[in-house]
């Protein structure tokens, strides 16, 4: 008879774990104080924001956000999460979240604020700005030192200022993957426009190349963004193995982009640029101005592969503003190996400042090695 009653209880209650499980997401919209199991899926009612701000306010650490398909307008509204939690759509092409109002400077569709150092997942959506030339809008926002974010599987497109931003942390590191970049560049304003752009924390830590720790943006279609890729104020990126395509609209700017010390208190630490094909589709016989375009900071530039219709295809140059020649010069180029890039032809435009083998060498940095690819955290 123990033995029975066991057994009974054990039944009784994966019944009542089933009935919680399956009840969370109407629970969750009902306002109910249910909170999910660990890794639950939280599922919106709809992909309107009020039905996707419903779900997020049910969601825990370990949750994962799942929003149906469709399309809606999210207005001027930003949906803001804690770091540990994923949200999902139900496929790039199937859940569409539109902006179409004028919003405040550093507003997202999406916000990620990792404070608490928790891991940041974001998939299977695509995220559409505005453009509006009065208001600078931005797609997804990894803020305050995402750790181990991934973005991917998702489409970012008409983001008068990015479609994805990494801002702040001294440990920001993560993988953006096999996601779309579409012509996030609005011509009314003019000096922004980034598929991905990058800002560091303010510290100019030492030169790590080939580690984990950078923002690694690989495997990605990207056309008709002012810069594909952009960075600033103590940044670390690793840019590979992505197509990278100007448009008409973006002819006269370099499609990967590192910043010196301009409008930041710092310029770009290092940057790794690799593997990638670099090409413009122009309606004219004029060319695309360049394929990659540094003005600060350290680090490879090889394997890469640029077709005939860019002028420039590496271009190594002082921070605008910066006075050739002058004897010192905060964040300016100091160590860049360039090597085996197809079509890549090197122009320094400032040689008295950017020497050859004295701030860029045209050999393979010794004892460099990539990091894995694919990124590791891609399995995960």
């Amino acid at each position: 008879m123990p033995t029975i009653l066991c057994i009974l209880k054990s039944r009784a209650l994966a019944a009542v774990t089933s009935i919680l499980l399956t009840s969370v997401s109407a629970a969750a919209m009902a306002g109910s104080a249910i909170v999910p199991a660990s890794n639950a899926i939280i599922t919106a009612a709809s992909c309107s924001y009020p039905a996707v701000q419903a779900a997020s306010a049910a969601a825990a650490i370990g949750h994962t956000i799942l929003i149906p398909k469709g399309t809606c307008d999210w207005g001027a509204n930003q949906l803001t999460l804690p770091g540990g939690v994923s949200i999902k759509g139900a496929g790039r092409d199937l859940t569409i979240l539109k902006r179409t109002a004028a919003v405040p400077v550093n507003t997202y569709l999406v916000r990620f604020d990792c404070w608490n150092g928790k891991r940041a997942t974001f998939s299977d959506m695509t995220l559409e700005g505005a453009m509006i030339s009065t208001s600078q809008d931005r797609g997804l926002g990894l803020i305050n030192g995402c750790i181990d974010f991934k973005v991917f599987n998702a489409k970012f497109t008409k983001f008068a200022f990015a479609g994805v931003e990494v801002r702040g942390g001294a440990k920001q590191r993560g993988v953006i993957f096999k996601n779309q970049f579409i012509d996030n560049y609005n011509p009314g304003i003019g000096t922004l426009g980034y598929g991905v752009v990058v800002f560091g924390d303010g510290t100019w830590p030492a030169l790590e190349l080939g580690s984990a720790n950078a923002v690694f943006v690989e495997s990605n279609y990207m056309i008709g963004n002012r810069h594909h890729i952009a960075s600033n104020n103590g940044s670390r990126y690793v840019f590979r193995y992505n197509a990278a395509v100007a448009t008409d609209a973006t002819i006269n700017y370099s499609q990967a982009d590192a910043h010196g010390l301009s409008s930041s208190p710092l310029g770009s630490r290092s940057w790794e640029i690799y593997g990638n094909s670099f090409s413009a589709r122009l309606s004219g016989t004029a060319k695309a101005y360049a394929g990659i375009g540094i003005r600060g900071g350290d680090g490879t530039i090889f394997n890469n592969s640029f077709s005939s219709n860019i002028k420039n295809p590496i271009l190594l140059q002082l921070e605008f503003g910066a006075i050739c020649g002058a004897s010192y010069i905060q964040n300016q180029i100091r160590e860049a190996h360039v090597w085996s890039n197809v079509g890549g032809a090197i122009t320094a435009l400032c040689p008295i400042s950017i020497a050859l083998n004295r701030e860029y060498f045209t050999y393979a940095r010794p004892n460099y090695k990539i990091y894995p690819y694919p990124h590791p955290l891609r399995e995960m």
